[in-house]
C-alpha cells in the first residue's frame, strides 16, 4: 500500500538549525509529488532552507515545534525569471525570490501548527536612531542590508489552495502573496512582522478568485490584507479578484489593516464581515488608481463591495478615492460600511473626481468617537486637492482635515444611523461632515453637532444637490445643523421629522428648503 505521509527526516533533513536543509525538504516533497500526493511532515526542530517548491497534491505539515527558518545566502534561492509572472519590484528594493514557491499547481496547503520564519533581521539594520515604530505609527523602517528576498510565499496560478494554522513570522517583505489563484481557503494564520518592515504586507490577493480568509491574527509592517488587481502581470490569463469573504479577523498595523485597489482590472462582490482592528495608522483604503505605471494606466474598477461588523481603533479610520488621473474603467461603486464602532484621531475621506465619480457609497449603523487631533489649522482656509491617498493623520503638527468625514465628487451617498461623538477636541476641528458636489444626499436617522461650540457646522455642504435630512437630532449645544452653501442651478433641500431644536441655527442655507 504506498504512503500518503513523508516524514522530512527520512530524506535526510537534520533539524539542528545550523545545517541546510533545502535539498533534504525538497526531495520529501518530489517523492510525494511523483507518488500521487500526500503529506510532508516537519516534526519538532528547526530547519534552514532555501527556496522550496511546493507542487500539485502535496500538504506541507509543520507539526507543533516544527520551523522552517530563511536562509540569508542569495544562492540558497530561486533564479529571479523562474517564471514570467516572477516580479522584482526594485523600487522597493526587492528581490524575486521566494522561501517557498507553488506554480501552477492543484490541490496543494501548508498546515500545522509549527512555524515559518522569514528571518527578516538577517537582511535589515537596525532602526536609525531617533526613529520608532509601533502597530499604530512608525516614523521610519528597518533600512536593508544588501539584498532582501521578495514574497515570502508565493502561489502563482494555482488552484485549490489550503493554508491554516501555521504562524508566519518575520517576512523581509510581503508574507503570503497569491496571484491569479482559485479556490483558496486560508484559515487561523498568525502573522507578525515587526512594525519596522518596510512593505511587510500580511495576505495579498491579486487577481483570486472564491477566496475565504478566515479566524486570523495580522501583525503587519504595512498593509494587513490586500485585494489587488494587476491583471496586466498575468496576460491573457488574468481574472477578477472577486467572490472574496474575509471574516473573523484581528489586524493591527503602522500602515493599512485592509487595502483594497492597485492595477487596471477588476475587484467585485468581497465581503468583510467581523473584523477589529485593533490598532492602525489607517483602517480601510480603497483606491482605484494609486499612480500611474505600466500596470495601471487608468485604475481599478471596485464594486459591490460590503464591510460590516467592525470595531475599528485607527488614526485615519478609511480612505477612499478614485485617484485624481483616474480614467474610465475605472470606479469606486456599491460601498457599504455597515454596524461600524470607530475611534480615529483624523478625518475619513471619500473622493471622486470629475470624470469619475464615486457612486453609491453607503454608511450604516455608525458609532463614531473622534478623539484629539492636530493644532495645524492649514486646511481650513482649503481642502487639499488632490487629496493624498493617505489622509491626512495630524501627527507631529502636520496638517488635517477640519471634520470627521470629507466627500467630494459622489454620486448618492446614503448615511443612516449616525452617531458622532466629540472627545478631547483641538482647535483643527470644524465641522462635522463636509461635502462637496454630491448629487443625491440622504441622511437619516443620525444625530450629530459641530465640534465647536462657537463655529461650524454639523453638516457642511457645497455645490450638492438634492438633499434629504430625515428623522435626525441635533445634539445639545449644536450652533449650525445644516450649512447649505451652492452656485449650482438646481437647489433642493428636503427636510422631514427632524428635531433640531437644540440648533441655535436649525439650517442656513441658499437654496430651496422643502420642510
Amino acid at each position: 500500500m504506498p504512503t500518503t505521509h513523508y516524514d522530512v527526516r527520512d530524506y535526510g533533513a537534520v533539524g539542528d538549525g545550523l545545517v541546510k536543509e533545502t535539498q533534504a525538504l525538497q526531495k520529501a516533497i518530489d517523492a510525494c509529488h511523483e507518488a500521487g500526493g500526500g503529506r510532508v511532515v516537519l516534526t519538532a526542530g528547526n530547519y534552514l532552507s532555501g527556496t522550496l517548491y511546493l507542487k500539485s497534491n502535496v500538504e506541507l505539515h509543520l507539526t507543533n515545534g516544527a520551523s522552517l527558518k530563511a536562509s540569508a545566502d542569495v544562492e540558497d534561492y530561486n533564479p529571479e525569471d523562474i517564471f514570467p509572472e516572477n516580479v522584482a519590484f526594485h523600487s522597493e528594493n526587492m528581490t524575486a525570490r521566494h522561501l517557498i514557491i507553488a506554480y501552477q499547481a492543484e490541490n496543494i496547503a501548508i498546515t500545522g501548527n509549527g512555524t515559518i520564519d522569514g528571518n527578516s533581521s538577517a537582511f535589515f539594520e537596525p532602526l536609525p536612531e531617533g526613529k520608532t515604530a509601533t502597530y499604530r505609527y512608525k516614523s521610519g523602517n528597518y533600512p536593508i542590508k544588501e539584498w532582501r528576498p521578495g514574497q515570502m510565499v508565493f502561489f502563482c496560478l494555482c488552484k485549490n489552495v489550503n493554508a491554516s494554522d501555521v504562524k508566519l513570522l518575520n517576512a523581509p517583505y510581503w508574507t503570503f502573496f497569491l496571484l491569479g489563484c482559485d479556490d483558496v481557503q486560508i484559515r487561523g494564520l498568525k502573522i507578525e512582522n515587526p512594525p519596522a518592515t518596510a512593505n511587510g504586507d500580511g495576505i495579498d490577493l491579486d487577481c483570486c478568485r472564491n477566496v475565504t480568509v478566515s479566524d486570523c491574527i495580522i501583525r503587519s509592517g504595512d498593509d494587513s490584507i490586500t485585494i489587488r488587481a494587476n491583471k496586466n502581470v498575468l496576460g491573457e490569463r488574468t481574472i477578477a479578484s472577486e467572490n472574496i469573504v474575509v471574516d473573523n479577523c484581528i489586524l493591527s498595523t503602522p500602515c493599512n489593516a485592509i487595502r483594497v485597489g492597485v492595477g487596471d482590472g477588476e475587484i467585485r462582490d468581497c465581503l468583510f464581515n467581523n473584523i477589529v482592528i485593533a490598532e492602525a495608522s489607517r483602517g480601510i483604503s480603497l483606491v482605484s488608481l494609486y499612480r500611474k505605471s505600466k500596470n495601471s494606466q487608468h485604475g481599478t474598477c471596485i464594486e459591490n463591495i460590503h464591510f460590516l461588523n467592525f470595531i475599528l481603533n485607527a488614526d485615519v479610520p478609511f480612505t477612499v478615492g478614485v485617484g485624481d488621473e483616474a480614467t474610465s474603467p475605472a470606479a469606486i461603486r456599491d460601498i457599504s460600511f455597515n454596524r461600524f464602532r470607530i475611534t480615529a484621531h483624523s478625518a475619513a475621506q471619500i473622493a471622486g473626481n470629475d470624470l469619475v465619480q464615486v457612486q453609491r457609497f453607503a454608511l450604516n449603523d455608525i458609532q463614531w468617537n473622534v478623539q484629539g487631533g492636530t493644532e495645524n489649522l492649514e486646511f481650513h482656509a482649503a481642502i487639499p486637492s488632490p487629496l493624498s491617498h493617505h489622509g491626512y493623520k495630524g501627527r507631529e503638527n502636520g496638517p488635517a482635515l477640519p471634520c470627521a468625514l470629507y466627500g467630494v465628487d459622489i454620486d448618492e451617498l446614503t448615511i443612516d444611523n449616525l452617531r458622532l461623538r466629540w472627545e478631547d477636541i483641538s482647535r483643527v476641528w470644524r465641522d462635522g461632515i463636509f461635502l462637496e458636489r454630491v448629487l443625491g444626499l440622504e441622511l437619516t436617522r443620525s444625530t450629530l453637532r459641530q465640534p465647536q461650540d462657537e463655529y461650524g457646522a454639523a453638516l457642511h455642504c457645497l455645490e450638492c444637490v438634492d438633499i434629504l435630512v430625515s428623522d435626525c437630532r441635533a445634539a445639545q449645544g449644536t450652533e449650525t445643523f445644516l450649512l447649505a452653501q451652492s452656485s449650482m442651478v438646481t437647489k433642493f433641500i428636503s427636510l422631514r421629522n427632524n428635531d433640531l431644536q437644540r440648533a441655535t441655527q436649525p439650517v442656513v442655507s441658499d437654496m430651496t428648503v422643502f420642510v
